[in-house]
């Protein structure tokens, strides 16, 4: 098949309607197939297969119509866009699957081998409905769940009572990253067909990891660069550095609530100029929190924001705009150094020194637009695309405002969810998508003998038809959750479980599980005493009341007694 046919012939000078018109003239009998060929400039063997009903329509193209109706097949693409919305795309195969399940199903006639369309089929349907192959970006379920529309509601409100009347220049944003010690993200230009690599000084997993921020303003705070080790030596301080710019060491490397107190008073508070309230927006992380340091906030009237969890990758203005071309002058800068520098590991000093030359280099426009797509300033609470909420959340939401007393407060409180999400979606107004059935498109009773791709050419529809949409639901239903069950070790390396040897140890295993021991419990709970004899006690009358054992593996007590007088004697 010519996936980019050029037709070689002018196109016929006849239209859709002259033909239509030509066909009805001589079914009446108002004219003759050679007269109406010739009123109507349309080839006679052309009219003749029409007539006669051994031809279906052409579609509105001109050319051979597909095999399923137009209006079938843009039900798919808006089912495929939905579920690529929601995190939940289909695979090319799936797609095929699905929609030769529905042809299957509906027991509709088509070209496709084996009921199920091929990779023509499937590179005009994309084409036609403007869908695409791409790689999915993961996003943790997590993430996922915390885009509730109730927790970003509270924090809009929350942001908001706290930046009205606040000016640009003091609402700030701070966040950590890490920086790769070896470039990553740089593409090489190469020949084709062959593997490319780059050589680098180390594995690339070692990271240094820098606290950055900055204000909607667009103004830059100094960096705090955290090294991995025990003190931070004379030698790591580079001689050229970002004014300001402060050092720490931990033990792994990361941040440390001691550590972030200290760069919170010795760095932040310094830099932020003497206006107040200030508003500092952060991501809530653990080792950010301490009493100490929400006390010192509160006595320099710092207003500590917090955002909601697993929600950075939407809110946070350092993650959004400014990060990922940071990390691109970062790798360009350290592939220039490596060069210059074969196989030398790059030093401490060198590295801030890198640090400093890129962060002077960002453009503040970069951070006043991270402050405005995060919704922070200026203040939008529908910033956040309505595809990312958890679709339970949403309903949760949806239900909640139905049952709100006062529908004119629920609306203000998110004014046009519904419809911005309908409008995004293109879902009808009705919660239920009506069904996709054969009995939607034009099914004329034709000539079964002749093949044709045309959807005239579809069996009589049975009463039974199922949607594509119901497909999709039975591929989406959620399984129920295992029960949980105790895990067992039965080897540490590799080993035939089904072997005598592994069976046996088993077996020994099992035999040695230990038996609960009998607690010893003294009567009447009251300890017993101890009674010290002394040597001038031991006579023949002190061992009158104890019991003496006659067996002739044991001393006769009384002529160890006998013994004992007459050493003593």
């Amino acid at each position: 098949m010519v996936r980019n046919y050029i037709r070689k012939k002018a196109p016929p000078a006849y239209s859709k309607n002259d033909l239509k018109e030509a066909v009805q003239a001589v079914k009446r009998g108002t004219l003759t197939l050679f007269r109406a060929a010739l009123l109507y400039k349309i080839p006679k063997a052309t009219l003749f297969t029409h007539v006669k009903g051994k031809r279906g329509i052409k579609s509105n193209t001109g050319g051979r119509a597909p095999a399923l109706p137009y209006d079938v097949e843009q039900k798919f693409s808006n089912s495929i866009k939905i579920l690529e919305k929601w995190g939940m795309g289909l695979s090319k195969r799936e797609v095929l699957q699905l929609i030769g399940r529905y042809v299957k199903e509906n027991n509709i006639v088509t070209p496709f081998k084996n009921g199920v369309p091929g990779n023509d089929y499937f590179v005009r349907f994309t084409k036609a409905f403007h869908l695409s192959q791409k790689k999915p970006q993961s996003v943790e379920v997590a993430r996922k769940r915390s885009m509730d529309l109730f927790v970003m509601y509270d924090y809009f409100n929350i942001l908001k009572q706290h930046i009205e009347n606040i000016p640009a220049s003091q609402i700030y944003n701070i966040d950590e990253t890490g920086f790769c010690l070896d470039p990553f993200r740089i593409k090489v230009v190469g020949e084709k067909g062959r593997a490319a690599h780059r050589t680098t000084s180390g594995p690339g997993r070692e990271n240094i990891t820098v606290l950055l921020g900055g204000n909607a303003a667009g103004e830059k705070l100094p960096p705090l660069v955290v090294f991995k080790g025990k003190h931070i030596w004379n030698s790591w301080i580079p001689t050229e550095e970002y004014p300001g710019m402060t050092y720490s060491a931990t033990k792994n490397g990361w941040m440390e609530t001691e550590t972030f107190q200290k760069y919170f008073e010795n760095n932040f508070l310094p830099n932020i100029g003497k206006d107040r309230p200030t508003v500092l927006i952060y991501d809530g992380h653990t080792s950010h929190i301490s009493i100490s340091l929400i006390e010192k906030a509160i006595a320099n009237d710092v207003i500590i924001v917090k955002l909601p969890p697993h929600s950075s990758h939407l809110l946070q203005p350092m993650d959004l705009c400014v990060f990922k071309s940071l990390k691109m002058a970062w790798d360009a800068e350290l592939i220039k150094w490596q060069r210059q520098n074969y196989g030398t590991k790059l030093p401490k000093p060198m590295f801030c020194t890198i640090l400093s030359k890129i962060w002077s280099q960002v453009n503040p426009s970069l951070l006043i637009k991270g402050f405005k797509k995060g919704g922070i300033y200026p203040f939008n609470n529908e910033v956040i695309p309505v595809e990312h909420y958890d679709p339970e959340a949403y309903k949760r939401w949806c239900d909640s405002n139905c049952k709100n007393n006062n529908p004119e407060e629920a609306q203000v409180a998110q004014p046009n969810l519904r419809s911005t999400l309908e409008e995004r979606f293109n879902l009808p107004s009705t919660s239920t998508v009506p069904p996709i059935t054969p009995q939607t498109s034009s099914v004329n009773s034709i000539n079964p003998e002749m093949p044709s791709t045309s959807s005239e050419h579809l069996n009589p529809p049975v009463n039974n038809t199922k949607s594509f949409e119901s497909i999709l639901l039975e591929q989406l239903k959620q399984m129920p959750k295992p029960a949980k069950s105790i895990r067992k070790r039965v080897c540490i390396g590799a080993e035939v479980i089904t072997s005598l040897e592994a069976v046996a140890k088993l077996n020994e295993k099992a035999n040695k599980i230990k038996k609960p021991e009998k607690s010893t419990t003294k009567k009447d709970g009251k300890k017993l005493k101890r009674k010290q004899v002394y040597e001038e006690d031991t006579d023949e009358d002190s061992f009158e009341e104890m019991e003496v054992n006659t067996s002739d593996d044991d001393f006769d007590l009384d002529d160890e007694v006998n013994g004992v007088k007459k050493k003593n004697s």
